[in-house]
């Protein structure tokens, strides 16, 4: 398996069959990061473009950090279900 880096993210890099092209998956984070690209070049950039967004939308105050679950689940029944 390939890696790559950039601006401090790390991206594993696989050759996927399937598509036909490689495939990265940026890793260590708590979103999910993928691009994909046919040569080196198209897959570098494709990696930079990717993490220049990701770290632009996490600079702006309305898209606040990401709260792990704390594993609750909250739903409303009818009152037909109710004892």
């Amino acid at each position: 398996m390939k890696t790559m880096t950039y601006r401090g993210y790390t991206a594993e890099i696989i050759y996927s069959d399937e598509d036909e092209c490689f495939v990265g998956d940026v890793i260590d984070i708590d979103d999910i990061i993928c691009f994909h690209g046919d040569t080196d070049e198209e897959l570098r950039e494709a990696f930079e473009n990717v993490v220049d967004l990701h770290i632009s939308v996490k600079e702006q105050p309305e898209s606040p950090p990401q709260k792990h679950n704390i594993g609750s689940f909250w739903a409303r029944l009818r009152q037909a279900f109710h004892l």
